[in-house]
């Protein structure tokens, strides 16, 4: 089996970008669920 090439900095750079924009993506979506369930626990009488 041929031995996988090393990525460059800046491929690995790029790749980490990717991945941190997933992340990101996830995060903000976490985000607004908790917000949203913060909301209703709000408007919602507590009982």
């Amino acid at each position: 089996m041929a031995r996988k090439r090393k990525p460059t900095f800046e491929e690995l750079i790029n790749m980490n970008r990717k991945e941190m924009s997933k992340d990101q993506e996830l995060l903000d979506k976490i985000d607004q669920k908790i917000e949203k369930r913060m909301n209703d626990s709000l408007t919602r009488p507590s009982v």
